[in-house]
C-alpha cells in the first residue's frame, strides 16, 4: 500500500483570513501565504484499486478547495466535530455525489 498524502485545504480560523472588512489579524497582508480559507484536510493513499481519498470536514470554502486541488471525487468524509466552520461546505457534496453517481460515507461522532 502507498504512504498517505496530507493536504491542508485551510486552517485559518473561523471567519478565514483576512475576515470580511479586510482584518488580518496578526497576520501579514503583504504576505500571499496569509490569505488563508477554513480548515478542512484531505487525506489520499494509493492502493491496488486506485487512490482512496477522504475529506476532513466541509468547511464552507470546500468548492474552492477541491477546485484548487483537483479533487472530483471522495470515498468519504469526516466531521471532528459540528461547528459551522467545519461543516457548511456540506451542500457542495451534492456534485461529488452527483458526478460521481454513487453516495459518499459520511462519519462523525453521536453529538456532530
Amino acid at each position: 500500500m502507498g504512504e498517505l498524502r496530507f493536504t491542508i485545504l485551510g486552517c485559518g480560523s473561523s471567519g478565514g483570513v483576512p475576515r470580511l472588512g479586510g482584518h488580518w489579524g496578526d497576520c501579514d497582508p503583504e504576505n500571499p501565504r496569509n490569505s488563508r480559507r477554513r480548515c478542512s484536510l484531505l487525506v489520499e493513499r494509493d492502493g491496488p484499486d486506485g487512490t482512496t481519498t477522504v475529506l476532513i470536514d466541509t468547511s464552507p470554502d470546500m468548492r474552492s478547495q477541491l477546485l484548487d486541488s483537483g479533487t472530483g471525487r471522495l470515498d468519504a468524509v469526516i466531521y471532528t466535530h459540528s461547528h459551522a466552520d467545519h461543516m457548511h461546505g456540506i451542500d457542495d457534496l451534492r456534485m461529488i455525489v452527483f458526478n460521481m453517481r454513487q453516495r459518499v460515507p459520511v462519519y462523525a461522532d453521536g453529538t456532530t
